[in-house]
């Protein structure tokens, strides 16, 4: 993998984002990592399915789609704000398991012969 990006310029509305994305999964992967595998609790919870691990992702952008189908309306009905996870959460949730479920990808986390 080659980077060319040396540094990220959070003035920068995308670029800020991606930063907001790599420090969110930073401090979640220091809580769920095992040994140094990152994506090993997507491979278990996709194991006790018998599914392969990268289906893991698909199932938690899945859930983030339905609650933004459920956030959004409320959102520009002013019906008022979510109580625990907001809009701009969900959204940086789903676009760092879309990330995570490339790096599984890379790991031929998606062959079900694999497991």
């Amino acid at each position: 993998m080659k980077v060319k990006i040396n540094k990220l310029n959070p003035e920068n509305e995308f670029e800020y984002f991606l930063i907001e994305m790599v420090e969110m999964n930073r401090k979640k992967a220091k809580d769920y990592a095992v040994d140094n595998a990152a994506n090993q609790n997507f491979y278990d919870s996709a194991y006790q399915l018998g599914l392969p691990g990268g289906h893991s992702c698909e199932t938690l952008i899945a859930t983030k789609q339905a609650r933004l189908r459920v956030l959004l309306p409320n959102h520009w009905n002013a019906v008022g704000g979510p109580v625990n996870e907001g809009i701009e959460d969900t959204l940086l949730d789903r676009a760092i398991y879309s990330v995570i479920a490339l790096t599984i990808w890379n790991e031929d986390g998606y062959n079900s012969e694999k497991g």
